[in-house]
């Protein structure tokens, strides 16, 4: 949950926004998903409120609902796997160029920690933690997670984290006090369970209605 002066400063920011998202909509939730997401620019960038605020307007008809869904999935993982990529390159040597950054070490600790015992449990349980997405594809890089298991991990847990927030926002309405509360009450972790089980329910839902193959039924016949 945002702190009571962070969401106010987020408040403004959707302000001041409000009027270019019925013309840049998508291109605003591609920068800040992408910002959010990779290393490090997420600690000041509220994407995931963005994105929220991209499914109200797609909840008014001014932005495509699959469209939001689409960008945000997009430049989420593509600036998850830019902070991979930092991190498989320069790992802490980033850290010593930029000592600001040395204010996070305990997180970046818990993240390493985590990581070598369970990297794929890390990236997808930490996407949906408050302050550990900002880190967790760095420290994959850096502790040398291959890129195809970060890959396999980070992309369906990305579409999952994505669709949620835009749903909370096309249902909920521009109420950000309201979706920073129901984000603090049932954690994203909550939010991205809530919309696994209504997939599955959609798929169960469509396979019950696909017919059964007429050749079965025709074999099944007595001669």
């Amino acid at each position: 949950m945002l702190s009571p002066m962070r969401l106010a400063l987020v408040t403004q920011l959707l302000e001041w926004l409000q009027p270019l998202f019925v013309s840049f909509g998508y291109v605003i939730v591609s920068v800040a998903m992408f910002l959010e997401s990779a290393a490090f620019t997420g600690i000041l960038v509220p994407g995931d409120v963005i994105l929220a605020i991209g499914g109200v307007y797609a909840g008014r008809g001014e932005l495509w609902l699959p469209g939001v869904i689409a960008c945000g999935s997009l430049a989420g993982i593509l600036g998850a796997t830019t902070g991979y990529l930092l991190g498989r390159r320069y790992g802490d040597s980033l850290l010593r160029r930029a000592p600001v950054l040395r204010r996070f070490q305990d997180r970046l600790d818990q993240a390493q920690a985590s990581i070598a015992a369970n990297a794929g449990k890390t990236i997808v349980v930490g996407r949906f933690v408050t302050g550990a997405a900002v880190f967790v594809p760095f420290v994959a890089g850096s502790s040398g997670v291959r890129t195809r298991t970060f890959l396999t991990y980070a992309i369906p847990t990305m579409i999952v984290w994505t669709t949620g927030l835009t749903l909370l926002g096309f249902f909920v309405g521009n109420h950000v006090e309201t979706i920073d509360r129901i984000l603090g009450r049932i954690g994203l972790a909550g939010l991205g369970l809530g919309v696994v089980l209504i997939g599955l329910w959609i798929w169960r839902q469509r396979r019950a209605r696909t017919p059964s193959d007429p050749s079965d039924d025709s074999a099944s016949r007595p001669t």
